[in-house]
């Protein structure tokens, strides 16, 4: 297992050293989150100008309605932005200079694949959660494992996205399925390492930022929860954009059998040795 740890963190470091070579990438995840949290302050505004929230909570059909709007919206610009990161990694692996606009442009390209996908994730996602609401321990356990099987089908479907043009879902998702078979050791040690580096930025800023609402008052909650609320976010950025590098340079591995980016001087057969 600590073998496993040092391979990811191996990984983690190899993505990071692209992230400082490419700073202006973290605009990208930060318009995501930026929208996505505009969009659900619109509609928390709405439900409580008009009264909504009592039936979002009693009415099943409101309560699933609203799941799916939430689940889409976050799908649809999540995807998005992390096809622009995923363009530029492509580009940057090939010798370019990558720009955050011509990142935007490859994944407005793709814009019908990413509706695709997002309309579909939704569907699940909703679909899940009723289940998980209405058979009680059961329905917790499947939307468990199907969460783990969902993960892990489509770990490359960002990728894929970027680089075949098409908007079929099964062809989506068979390249996905095909690239982690290839890669599914180095796949897993790599979200493992990137959440080992991340995962304690995006506590610490959290728990600062409740111990601010929580515990503080005046200036010092105000200081406190500002650079809870920042630390966080640097947290949730840095891990998407590592992510997203480690997976374009897996999935150029897997496909184009070439060594860029955390595998430009490793080769992952022997950083990996366990994944095949």
């Amino acid at each position: 297992m600590s073998g496993r740890f040092s391979r990811g963190l191996a990984v983690a470091d190899g993505s990071l050293d692209v992230f400082r070579a490419n700073p202006r990438l973290a605009v990208l995840p930060l318009c995501s989150l930026l929208l996505v949290g505009s969009g659900f302050a619109v509609a928390t505004g709405v439900a409580l100008h008009y009264g909504l929230v009592a039936s979002l909570l009693t009415n099943d059909l409101l309560t699933y309605a609203a799941m799916f709007v939430g689940l889409a919206l976050t799908s649809s610009l999540g995807t998005f932005f992390n096809a622009a990161v995923a363009h530029c990694a492509f580009r940057y692996f090939d010798g370019d200079d990558p720009a955050v606009a011509e990142g935007l442009r490859a994944a407005w390209r793709a814009r019908r694949a990413i509706a695709v996908w997002a309309f579909t994730a939704a569907t699940l996602g909703t679909v899940l959660y009723v289940i998980d609401d209405k058979f009680g321990f059961l329905g917790s356990a499947a939307r468990l494992v199907f969460d783990l099987a969902w993960s892990l089908l489509t770990f490359f479907v960002v990728p894929v996205i970027v680089v075949e043009d098409t908007a079929d879902l099964r062809t989506i998702l068979r390249e996905s399925g095909e690239t982690l078979t290839e890669t599914w050791g180095e796949s897993v040690s790599a979200s493992l390492g990137v959440s080992l580096v991340t995962f304690p930025l995006i506590l610490a800023g959290g728990l600062c930022f409740a111990g601010a609402y929580l515990y503080l008052a005046g200036p010092s909650a105000w200081l406190v929860g500002g650079v809870g609320l920042l630390v966080a976010v640097a947290g949730i950025v840095t891990s998407q954009v590592l992510g997203m590098v480690a997976r374009v340079a897996l999935y150029e591995y897997a496909t184009e059998g070439r060594r860029v980016g955390p595998f430009e001087r490793r080769d992952p057969g022997e950083l990996f040795p366990d994944s095949s």
